[in-house]
């Protein structure tokens, strides 16, 4: 397993959680594969997203670089013997966007939630079975779902957070991936990352203003990894806004793939109906 040299320490045995719904659930253990979401599709529209230290930093080499560039091109003009390059005049700050755009174009994510159950995160990704909060989450330990996936070409770490208008540059080509602004922080966030690094110097190429070159094809929205649920998951729980049908809906689905599996179907400790009126 690639290692990320940033990663913020979280005990192996920490909890971590995958909030979602019934039929990805179903899907997971049915397949027994993972799906990992192409990150320029997060409805987060900063991800990949650098600090402005680090902005300034490559505006400042692309300008001195289009600069040395443009003095080649003129003397090719003087001198018709001299290999002339075509290339094209960007502004360096919409080529700087073109590039980091080109990255995440090149990385799929699963995300996860550590710590305990939080009842913001049922709301947050759970709203595809009807009203918000109401879904499932796949429950296990930092250290299971690291060991599950460490066969695969994955990376595993917690989110780091902080503010971009303020502060260094990153020191890594996964840091705008693995960072996200301090206003994201109660998502407690653990990503399993995929970084295709040939593809993404092969558009990064493309998008440069060198060359003219045909970008490679675009990578799928969603990957799939094989993966063993049974390995993994500790309880699959049922999320605190869901009604009495809807819990009897999820078990009957859940044991519609595998009848083992009914013990590990357990209601949200944040529900009303998981423990007595006078508790």
């Amino acid at each position: 397993m690639p290692a990320y040299k940033n990663r913020p320490p979280l005990a192996p045995g920490t909890q971590v959680w995958h909030y979602t719904s019934i039929e990805a659930v179903s899907g997971i253990f049915r397949d027994q594969r993972l799906r990992l979401h192409r990150i320029d599709q997060f409805p987060d529209l900063f991800e990949g997203s650098v600090p402005r230290q680090q902005m300034d930093e490559q505006v400042a080499l692309l300008s001195s670089a289009l600069s040395s560039q443009m003095e080649v091109t003129d003397m090719a003009g003087q001198f018709p013997g001299i290999h002339h390059v075509k290339h094209r005049h960007q502004n360096p700050w919409e080529l700087i966007t073109k590039r980091r755009r080109a990255m995440a174009r090149s990385v799929h994510a699963s995300c996860w939630c550590w710590g305990l159950e939080s009842e913001a995160m049922w709301r947050l990704y759970c709203h595809r079975d009807g009203p918000a909060g109401q879904g499932l989450a796949l429950r296990t330990t930092l250290a299971s779902l690291e060991a599950s996936v460490a066969w695969h070409n994955l990376y595993v770490s917690p989110v780091s957070y902080r503010h971009y208008h303020e502060g260094p540059a990153f020191d890594d080509e996964l840091d705008p991936f693995l960072h996200k602004r301090k206003g994201f922080e109660h998502e407690h966030e653990v990503r399993l990352l995929r970084f295709d690094a040939p593809h993404f110097h092969a558009l990064n190429t493309a998008v440069g203003f060198e060359f003219d070159i045909t970008p490679p094809a675009e990578l799928p929205h969603d990957i799939y990894i094989d993966w063993s649920p049974w390995d993994v998951i500790d309880a699959i729980v049922v999320s605190p806004y869901s009604t009495a049908n809807y819990e009897a809906a999820a078990r009957h689905a859940i044991t519609a793939v595998d009848p083992s599996l009914a013990g590990r179907v357990v209601l949200s400790v944040l529900s009303e109906r998981r423990y007595g009126p006078d508790f």
